[in-house]
């Protein structure tokens, strides 16, 4: 019996020390399971960003305006450029802005689309892209795309539709996501090279809904779209339609944004603004100041060009209808208008599409930058992208790589809420206003609701 209890007792002590173990085991891996999920959520990362506000700098470190300046004026800058996008046009349509040399441009439209994206061009041509939609809006329509050189089929495909439209142009890039930055550039390369006849520019994907009406619109006055339309209860005297209050429901929700002055009264005489860039202050009772009055390194000159245009816009307020439909942009403005995002953070977690580690960008925020997929350049701001890019190191995502673009010319983003950069849920008024909207990949979806939306005035 004493043999057996020892025995007993033996066991007992054994499978109580595995139980232990297997505890301790499991503490220890529970543990170091924590620490690989923590580090590929990107936590500790964030333990080593460099705070924004305080220590942005972005190569080429240094002052680079005179640099630009030379470049703009087709002289040699004292220090060489860092980053050119040197790939060759392999079709250039040259001629595209020139086809009627006595008269200046209003718009161009520049699509970045997917070589193999073919229903998309022909979609858009037969909607929003047709370029004599408005005969006092002197427009052209330009695709660009890259190349897949391992794919002949599509490449002769597209040459043929190239050859049909004369629209289109390629660079000798790989056609992909993450060549978005080089197809970007290599649109401004051409607009300023073959057509910087235009006022302004409008950069949009090949899944958007674009309204060319309210483009036209906006552009006359971006900084008070669209509360300058309802200075009358009949906007559209065509339609002859009263704006009802559901057509404005949209308008109290803001995605991405924590700004409390965006609020507007039906009232003209107390129609406050709904930008982001361009007032110093609008609402004297508000507690907030302009976000932009707390960024430093903006200079004297580009103060004034927004009080410019904050003056020039406060004053159509008291003009008539068809003075406001008749207001007009300087030629020297500097306008980048999108949706904006004004304070976001890299994606720090690696399983995301848009992962960025710190050594590709080390601070905890972007600066304010426009969503790639629809935004309105005027020609000033165009060339002084086109020109600060190159001193400015390339980034994979396009959007990005603009912000900082902008931020070293010291041009702030306009926020415009119209710039839908998701879809927009569609019914049949509640596109009036809209400029763009994401998300239109089904060339049909799109044909239908953009003659809709024609057919109502809207487009």
């Amino acid at each position: 019996m004493y043999l057996l209890e020892c025995c007993f007792l033996r066991f007992y002590l054994q499978r109580c020390r595995h139980a232990i173990s297997r505890v301790k085991l499991g503490y220890v891996l529970y543990f170091f399971g924590m620490i690989a999920l923590l580090e590929f959520f990107g936590a500790f990362v964030h333990l080593f960003e460099v705070t924004y506000d305080e220590n942005f700098v972005y190569p080429y470190e240094g002052n680079i305006h005179e640099f630009v300046n030379a470049l703009r004026r087709n002289e040699k800058p004292e220090v060489e450029p860092i980053n050119e996008y040197k790939y060759a046009f392999v079709l250039k349509q040259p001629q595209k802005c020139k086809e009627d040399a006595d008269h200046t441009l209003r718009l161009v439209y520049i699509i970045k689309s997917a070589i193999e994206n073919f229903d998309r061009r022909t979609a858009i041509r037969n909607s929003w892209g047709i370029e004599k939609r408005f005969f006092d809006v002197p427009a052209r329509t330009i695709f660009i795309v890259g190349m897949h050189p391992d794919d002949k089929e599509i490449e002769a495909k597209l040459k043929l539709e190239a050859t049909i439209y004369k629209d289109i142009i390629q660079a000798d890039f790989i056609d992909s996501y993450y060549n978005n930055t080089i197809k970007t550039m290599m649109s401004f390369k051409w607009l300023v090279k073959y057509c910087s006849n235009s006022k302004f520019y409008m950069f949009v994907d090949d899944d958007m809904y674009v309204s060319v009406k309210n483009v036209a619109t906006f552009i006359r006055n971006p900084a008070n779209y669209p509360f300058y339309l309802m200075e009358s209860r009949k906007v559209y005297s065509a339609h002859k339609r009263e704006i009802k209050q559901s057509d404005l429901m949209d308008y109290k929700a803001v995605s991405n944004f924590s700004n409390e002055n965006a609020t507007f009264n039906l009232k003209i005489n107390k129609m406050p603004f709904k930008s982001f860039a361009i007032y110093e202050s609008i609402n004297n009772n508000s507690k907030k100041d302009n976000v932009y009055k707390k960024q430093d390194g903006i200079n004297e000159n580009l103060r004034i060009e927004n009080r410019q245009l904050f003056k020039l816009n406060t004053s159509v307020l008291n003009r008539t209808k068809r003075q406001l439909f008749d207001f007009e942009l300087p030629d020297d403005i500097r306008l980048f208008a999108g949706f904006v995002f004004m304070r976001s953070a890299p994606h720090r977690h690696k399983f995301s599409k848009w992962y960025v580690s710190l050594k590709e960008y080390p601070y905890h925020l972007w600066p304010p930058y426009v969503t790639a997929g629809a935004y309105i350049l005027s020609r000033q701001a165009l060339l002084d992208l086109y020109y600060t890019s190159f001193y400015t190191k390339h980034f994979r995502f396009d959007d990005i790589f603009l912000g900082l673009v902008a931020k070293k010319a010291d041009i702030l983003p306009f926020h415009c809420e119209e710039f839908h950069f998701y879809k927009k849920a569609y019914t049949k008024y509640s596109y009036k206003y809209v400029i763009t909207s994401h998300g239109y990949g089904d060339p049909n979806e799109l044909l239908q609701v953009w003659n809709e939306q024609k057919a109502l005035g809207n487009a």
